[in-house]
């Protein structure tokens, strides 16, 4: 990242901090954008210029995979699992320091639906990032069989967040390898009966 880049992430960051910090203090429905401005130390109008209403800045900046890390995933040539490995830790390496602040974010968007949509709307991006990635890595390969890959490493990831923001994981890189790790056995269990499958 340029410096004015890594700037305007960490101020983008900073009012996601205020948002949800206020959303968990006195209801999402109470929150105002003004108010989100004044508890980041910035104007309105500053506010605007980074997210157009509040539920966008309760979900903060765009989770794209770090620009250096995609560049070394893409122009790797060793095994492909390993490679996504190392992307998906420098991915998320990022958010280990906020894993309360996105608790929080999880909870307040599993009850406000415009807040859960934008939520979902990160999912599908990531998806059609992973998608692209995979594409410029693998060229040649199938579509079909790309898009299918980059949902179910989503999947894979997006699962090890649930783990890990509930409690039921601590460590995070290490339940995101463990999920990544399941791809290939799970797609294995379809050429299987269902009492095979049980036994996996």
């Amino acid at each position: 990242m340029s410096p004015q880049t890594t700037r305007r992430y960490r101020t983008a960051k900073k009012i996601q901090a205020a948002a949800i910090d206020l959303a968990v203090r006195d209801g999402l429905a109470n929150v105002t954008t003004e108010a989100i401005a004044r508890h980041s130390g910035i104007s309105t109008r500053t506010f605007f210029n980074y997210y157009p209403y509040k539920e966008a800045a309760l979900v903060g900046p765009p989770p794209d995979y770090p620009a250096d890390a995609v560049e070394r995933f893409v122009a790797g040539t060793g095994r492909l699992i390993d490679d996504l490995d190392r992307l998906i830790e420098a991915h998320l390496l990022r958010f280990l320091d906020e894993r309360e602040m996105l608790a929080h974010l999880f909870r307040l968007a599993d009850t406000d639906p415009k807040l859960g949509a934008l939520r979902n709307s990160a999912i599908l991006a990531r998806r059609a990032q992973m998608r692209e990635l995979l594409s410029r890595r693998i060229r040649g390969a199938d579509p079909q069989m790309i898009e299918i890959l980059a949902a179910a490493i989503v999947a894979a990831t997006n699962a090890a967040t649930k783990q890990w923001l509930s409690g039921e994981r601590d460590d995070f890189i290490a339940t995101a390898r463990d999920n990544l790790a399941l791809i290939l056995p799970a797609a294995r269990m379809l050429d299987r009966g269902s009492a095979d499958a049980g036994r996996s």
